[in-house]
């Protein structure tokens, strides 16, 4: 007897699912689903599934697609249900990735003889999407091309806000220290995250995942409090549109390169394509020949490119921190400890008093910042991504650097010149080499 096991929240079950389960079947004699919990479900997609998770084991069974359905581990990223039902095959979604990731690595630390993990392909995503039914299932306007729409528009908004923060960013620079602007972003930023937790039951985590927790988010605290400093140091004394270029364009850039040294998959050729474009585009944004070796050094350019590092350190340690805690907890704990950690640098510069100059047009700007940017842009952001897909949310971020160049022309006059908008082309472009889908293996989840 060859047992095969599958993961899924299998909410409302259509073709697709009918699919996936007889391509899984087809791998032994025994098929287990196993079956994601409501909390996770809530925590995870931003919304509740249709039918809750004793309906969903029960519509398996009948269906008779599964030889046994099961609840997943009551408790985050544990997985006793494979020590329990024992498959010799797992089976996995074409959007399951980051799950075998997880997977993978879980087997290593308890060692043992490891299941075969196979990744399906998909078919008629387009039509068969979960997420897509269930919105019209949920009465979101009663038609999900509505709420796509609506989706995108706040989408739109999001990325102008964001290419906007560097307005708001070069005007407050001359106004307070880098490590006092920081501190009080992070402060504002975790306020806004406070009433989203108010109510909600969060999913269980086991006590060494705790700690795993608590571990990433404050790796993602140093990161995102080096980014911080660094944006307002090189807004003190660097142009606002280049600092929008550089940073949200060599960001992903920086992303898949440290992803590939730490990877041992061979990287495709329009990723290396899109890697030397990448750089041909970093060195106009840069402009090296501007400057002497010391001016390079002291500029604010210099700044900007080590920010779009921190960012991406940010990226990848947040993947894993959010795998563990959810958007909600992470984004709080996040913005928590960065505060935490900011304060005394920020006590220094000041002696615990105020800066002179901060009327109501800098409380303005910090409180765009903090709430429009770090908090409904973010939130918009992942809310997007999950419903519409990573692909089409991460799209989006093109809108940035366009946004913060028009920006920064028509409220500080920095008119940008036809190299940056060349470079900042080139960059973009080697983001679309890069994010380009193979034929095997889709990405959007």
């Amino acid at each position: 007897m060859k047992t095969v096991l599958v993961f899924g929240t299998f909410d409302v079950i259509h073709p697709g699912h009918q699919w996936f389960l007889r391509n899984a079947a087809k791998h032994g004699n025994r098929l287990v689903a196993v079956v994601s919990r409501d909390t996770f479900v809530r925590e995870w997609k931003g919304a509740a599934p249709v039918k809750d998770e004793k309906a969903r084991i029960e519509a398996l069974e009948l269906s008779g697609l599964v030889d046994q359905a099961v609840l997943a581990d009551p408790e985050i990223r544990t997985y006793g249900v494979v020590l329990d039902i024992k498959p010799d095959v797992i089976c996995l979604g074409h959007d399951q990735g980051a799950l075998m990731d997880d997977l993978e690595a879980w087997i290593d630390r308890i060692g043992g003889s490891p299941p075969d993990i196979h990744i399906l392909p998909p078919w008629k995503r387009k039509i068969f999407s979960s997420t897509r039914r269930n919105r019209v299932l949920q009465g979101a306007g009663g038609d999900n091309t509505s709420t796509a729409w609506i989706l995108s528009m706040l989408m739109i908004v999001a990325m102008i806000f964001f290419g906007f923060s560097w307005v708001s960013g070069k005007r407050i620079s001359s106004i307070a220290p880098p490590a006092t602007l920081a501190f009080i972003r992070f402060a504002l930023t975790a306020f806004c995250f406070l009433p989203l937790m108010i109510g909600k039951r969060l999913p269980g985590i086991s006590k060494g995942r705790k700690t795993a927790g608590w571990l990433w988010s404050i790796a993602a605290a140093l990161a995102i409090s080096a980014y911080n400093l660094l944006f307002f140091i090189g807004l003190g004394s660097g142009l606002a549109g280049k600092g929008g270029l550089i940073v949200t364009t060599l960001n992903p850039l920086f992303t898949f390169l440290i992803v590939i040294l730490t990877s041992k998959n061979r990287p495709r050729r329009s990723a290396v394509a899109g890697i030397t474009v990448g750089i041909i585009g970093g060195v106009l944004l840069l402009e090296p020949w501007r400057y002497t070796l010391a001016e390079l050094a002291d500029s604010g350019n210099l700044a900007f490119l080590i920010a779009a590092l921190a960012w991406s350190l940010l990226t990848l340690i947040s993947r894993k921190a959010q795998s563990i805690l959810g958007f909600r907890c992470f984004n709080l704990r996040l913005y928590t400890i960065a505060t935490i950690l900011v304060m005394p640098f920020a006590y220094a510069e000041t002696g615990g008093q105020l800066p002179t100059g901060m009327d109501l047009a800098f409380w303005g700007d910090m409180i765009f910042i903090s709430a429009a940017v770090g908090a409904f842009g973010t939130g918009v952001y992942f809310l997007t991504a999950s419903r519409l897909g990573a692909a089409r949310g991460s799209a989006f971020t093109y809108l940035v650097p366009v946004s913060a160049l028009i920006f920064t022309a028509v409220l500080l006059g920095e008119k940008p010149e036809p190299v940056m908008i060349v470079g900042g082309l080139l960059a973009i472009s080697a983001v679309l080499l890069i994010n380009r889908p193979t034929h095997n293996r889709c990405t959007e989840p």
